[in-house]
């Protein structure tokens, strides 16, 4: 006689049975939705307990799933962020040169005590290890250097970190290398030499329990969570609804972990998830049933929940994350005063060494964006600096202005000690409004230059930060341009375009917003005190009513899909050396070539001297690939600006560029400006800006105001000398008819 089991058994046997036939899969909902939005219970569900219960443990299971092994048995990786946004493609961290450093932000949600710091790196064959080291420092602790011998991929070493060598909070992890190339030497060699650090497998693990219900928790979770390629979800009642509003939380969080702005998605309350659960979210729940005040809270997945009420400001959630988070202060770059003299240090400066065989030394600054000086006024750098004793014959020094060399000096005579003053003069018209490089480039041959380079004892290469910078003062006027906009841009100004409302992500408009944020605002005196920018698809394009956009329509789709003609075309390398060895001919006479060539020259001069130096908009296109295009379609509506994402475009990327463009020269400018992955922003500027006078046209400023308009459209002003002479001519000739005396 067959003994049937009890139903309860009869359940227990066959809930063993399933658990040992197959891994089990638990759909994650970490918060409940609201009961009237909730969907039935299934009719075999426990029955709902009518005790009141914390939002934070709505989901909660009685226990982990048989794959799933308990919190305090997991380890996560909290791992390295850069510490500034980069214009570069992707997050893999390239140090080049003989000597590079990089900067990174390890936010972890309490101090570890003695751990270990892990490093993932891998470095080019040209390197000589024995002879190269990458040296790691902690809060501005050393802890040890590594090898760097990983050249058939990436590798993990790791470096033990002492009892309190690291801190809850942020904490600074600065990475110095120091490459020796094989068989040569100087600055050619050095672009050979590479490592490459991998900051999203680099890191401190620890168990997940570290992660607190508090702000240094969530941070930390968002972090690794951003580090393994998940955005943020933030759940709400409405997925599809604007989310701007997010952009002061999402930057904040970007200033305390430092790097790009992390990506946000929108999502309802249910959702079924095949990767990995969620480190860290936001849950909005509706008017009424959320907290009084933002909160963290676990969920039952083991998430650190950021809970709020729908309609809560961000700003608010975004000072509550700055007062307990150590971020730096961010002002953005130092504003350049015109009219005085000031020192490299006063404009932001740091400690201006450089070491190696081809070394670049940036200073970047800000002029007002209602300067502008484009004629023959004169801005002047008094340069004091000093270099090694014995560097090799023919040894360079290039100051350049914004990428125009403004001098060449020699490094390779009266070495080792200070160099008297130097005065540099040169064209304001160099510099711009805005974001503006001064540099010092040296070039130092090997010596000899087919053997391994020696070890340089100590700095080759100091600019004193006392060096003052001068810059003439100019009228309060203003071209229209991308960057004077962007600056002027708030965060709820960013609105999506009509057709890609319904295809681009809700999450992606906050993360541009935060992405563009000034660190210090727009200041009250901008010439554009606001901006607005539409985030659109090509598609968009043909809604844009604008004759720049309508007349190169189908060149800036081309370009927007990958296909436009002559794109991609290999251009020649050039080396530091181009552009200070040309040589002409015999005594400096020119060469046959270039007497062949002059009358070619003479006629671009003209064409330049009428048209100005910009090709055409749809010539300038078909050489292009892009990403995205960054537009300003109506020069009589400057603050009127788009921003394109092409069909192979990749948000996070785009982001990442946008940030890194905000404090950098080679962000967008112009009017019409390109994202290309190979070489990042390029900018076309039209020809025929209009310059506008902010101030009343008085006899002080009236050189200066007729001088940058007779820069700016020189024909006319041609035009309206030569007709002055031919008017003058003819009075005079009338006065010779009318008084000629009558001989008879």
């Amino acid at each position: 006689m067959t003994r049937r089991l009890p139903p309860f058994g009869r359940t227990l046997a066959v809930a063993l049975v399933a658990g040992l036939a197959s891994p089990v899969h638990a759909q994650i909902i970490p918060l409940d939705p609201p009961e009237d939005q909730a969907p039935a219970p299934p009719e075999d569900a426990p029955p709902r307990s009518t005790a009141p219960r914390d939002p934070a443990d709505r989901g909660r299971t009685q226990g982990p799933a048989a794959d799933t092994p308990a919190p305090e048995q997991r380890a996560q990786l909290v791992p390295l962020r850069a510490a500034e946004p980069r214009i570069e493609s992707g997050p893999i961290r390239r140090l080049a040169g003989e000597a590079a450093t990089a900067r990174f932000v390890l936010y972890l949600p309490s101090a570890p005590g003695e751990t270990e710091l892990a490093l993932v790196h891998r470095s080019g064959i040209d390197a000589l290890p024995e002879r190269s080291r990458l040296a790691v420092r902690v809060n501005g602790t050393d802890l040890g250097t590594l090898a760097p011998d990983n050249f058939e991929g990436f590798a993990r070493d790791t470096l033990a970190v002492p009892e309190g060598g690291l801190r809850a909070g942020r904490n600074e992890v600065t990475i110095i290398a120091r490459h020796t190339h094989r068989v040569a030497c100087g600055p050619d060699a050095a672009f050979a030499l590479w490592t490459e650090i991998d900051p999203r497998a680099s890191g401190v693990s620890l168990p997940t329990e570290s992660f607190g219900t508090d702000a240094d928790g969530f941070l930390a979770a968002i972090s690794a969570q951003a580090a393994r390629g998940a955005p943020i979800p933030i759940k709400r009642p409405d997925p599809r609804a604007s989310l701007v509003e997010a952009a002061p939380f999402i930057a904040e969080v970007a200033r305390s972990l430092g790097g790009t702005p992390p990506a946000v998605e929108s999502v309802g309350y249910w959702r079924q998830s095949a990767g990995p659960p969620d480190l860290a979210r936001i849950t909005a729940l509706p008017p009424g049933r959320g907290p009084d005040e933002p909160r963290f809270a676990r969920g039952g997945d083991g998430a650190l929940v950021l809970l709020l009420e729908q309609g809560t400001d961000y700003a608010q959630v975004s000072a509550g994350l700055a007062d307990a988070a150590d971020g730096p202060d961010q002002t953005g770059l130092a504003v350049a005063t015109p009219g005085s003299a000031q020192a490299l240090s006063d404009l932001g400066a740091g400690r201006l060494v450089g070491e190696g065989r081809y070394i670049r030394i940036p200073v970047d600054f800000r002029l007002p964006w209602d300067w502008v000086l484009l004629a023959s006024q004169k801005a002047r750098l008094d340069l004091d600096y000093r270099f090694a004793e014995g560097l090799p014959e023919g040894a360079l020094l290039l100051v350049k202005v914004n990428g125009t060399t403004i001098r060449l000096l020699p490094l390779d005579r009266d070495g080792g000690r200070a160099q008297p003053t130097l005065p540099i003069s040169f064209g304001a018209r160099l510099l711009e409004p805005g974001v503006n490089r001064l540099e010092f480039e040296a070039l130092i041959p090997g010596d000899p230059p087919d053997a391994a380079c020696e070890e340089l004892d100590g700095p080759v290469l100091e600019i004193s930060r006392g060096s003052q910078l001068f810059v003439p003062t100019s009228p309060r006027m203003s071209l229209p341009s991308l960057d004077l906009s962007l600056s002027a841009l708030a965060g709820t100004d960013i609105v999506p375009g009509d057709e890609a409302s319904g295809s681009l992500p809700p999450g992606l408009l906050p993360q541009v917003a935060a992405a563009l944020a000034a660190p210090g605002g727009s200041s009250p005196d901008d010439p554009l005190p606001r901006a607005r920018l539409t985030v659109g698809t090509p598609s968009d394009l043909s809604g844009i009513e604008a004759p720049l956009v309508r007349d190169n329509l189908r060149a800036l789709n081309a370009a927007l899909d990958g296909v436009a003609e002559g794109a991609g075309a290999p251009v020649s390398a050039a080396t530091p050396w181009d552009e200070v060895s040309e040589e002409g001919g015999w005594f400096g006479l020119p060469t046959p070539g270039e007497i062949a060539a002059l009358p070619a020259r003479l006629a671009g001069a003209l064409e330049r001297l009428a048209f100005g130096e910009t090709v055409e908009l749809g010539e300038w296109l078909t050489q292009r690939e892009a990403q995205a295009a960054l537009l300003q379609p109506d020069p009589d509506r400057p603050g009127d600006i788009w921003l394109v994402l092409g069909r192979s475009a990749r948000p996070d990327e785009i982001v990442r560029a946008l940030a890194g463009s905000r404090d950098s020269r080679d962000g967008p400018s112009g009017q019409v400006a390109l994202y290309e992955e190979a070489t990042g922003w390029v900018s076309w500027t039209a020809p025929d800006r209009t310059l506008k006078l902010h101030e009343p046209l008085k006899l002080s400023n009236l050189r200066a105001v007729m001088g940058n308009h007779a820069t700016l459209a020189p024909l006319g002003y041609v035009a309206a000398i030569l007709a002055l002479t031919v008017l003058s001519a003819l009075v005079a000739m009338a006065i010779l008819v009318l008084t000629r005396r009558n001989d008879e």
